[in-house]
């Protein structure tokens, strides 16, 4: 009877860690349209003022260019004219894009930005609160809160292995069924210390301590990544 609640466990178990990783990867999915989102503010924005900026420069340019009616009817004259303004106005739109879009942290270009990026990161939050909602659900499982193996074995690789020594009969317990599990990775080359390793169990329960903390600090990790 033991063997079979032991058995009812882990398939319950394994169940709920699949689900935590379908709500954990749609979180990191929510997370990855915000950056988007932030990005494509951030580069519409860049591209308006170095429009302005741009026409600006052109139109001061055009008011100080001399041409004369008999430069104009000079072909030569107004071709190489003509070019050098046309790069002149790539250059002038492309220089200050980039330079504005890689400037953006600084409070003076942050200002153009910010009402907008407060709109995409209220609803951002909004959204994860439903997400967390359903991960706190599944972390707070009478299996999770009172585990019957160690949290580092507290993974769907790992529990399905255990599954199927107790379901196989080469384990009578989950005592032994652990015994069997250490033997196997002890073998396999890429073994490490379980121990020092975080599951997926074990990292949504730290994130969920401090929700709204430990969000805002993988936003400000992850923008180093999204730029």
């Amino acid at each position: 009877m033991t063997e079979t609640n032991d058995l009812s466990y882990f398939n319950k178990s394994i169940h709920l860690l699949k689900s935590l990783e379908k709500v954990a990867y749609a979180r990191n999915e929510r997370l990855r349209i915000y950056h988007e989102k932030i990005r494509s503010i951030r580069a519409i924005v860049a591209g308006m003022l170095a429009s302005i900026l741009s026409t600006a420069i052109w139109i001061f340019i055009m008011l100080s260019l001399e041409l004369s009616y008999f430069d104009l009817q000079t072909t030569g004259k107004f071709v190489t004219r003509l070019v050098a303004l046309l790069l002149t106005i790539t250059l002038l739109i492309i220089l200050p894009y980039l330079c504005l879009y890689k400037m953006w942290r600084h409070p003076l270009f942050r200002s153009f930005t910010s009402i907008l990026e407060k709109k995409v990161l209220k609803q951002l939050f909004t959204d994860i609160e439903k997400i967390d909602e359903k991960a706190y659900q599944i972390v707070s499982q009478p299996a999770f809160r009172n585990p019957r193996v160690p949290d580092h074995y507290l993974s769907v690789e790992h529990l399905i292995s255990l599954e199927k020594y107790m379901a196989s009969g080469e384990a009578k317990t989950i005592s032994e069924a652990l015994d069997y599990l250490k033997n196997e990775l002890e073998t396999k080359i890429y073994f490490s210390n379980l121990e020092t390793h975080q599951t997926l169990l074990q990292r949504e329960k730290n994130y969920l301590k401090n929700v709204n903390q430990n969000l805002i600090n993988r936003i400000k990790k992850e923008e180093e990544v999204y730029g």
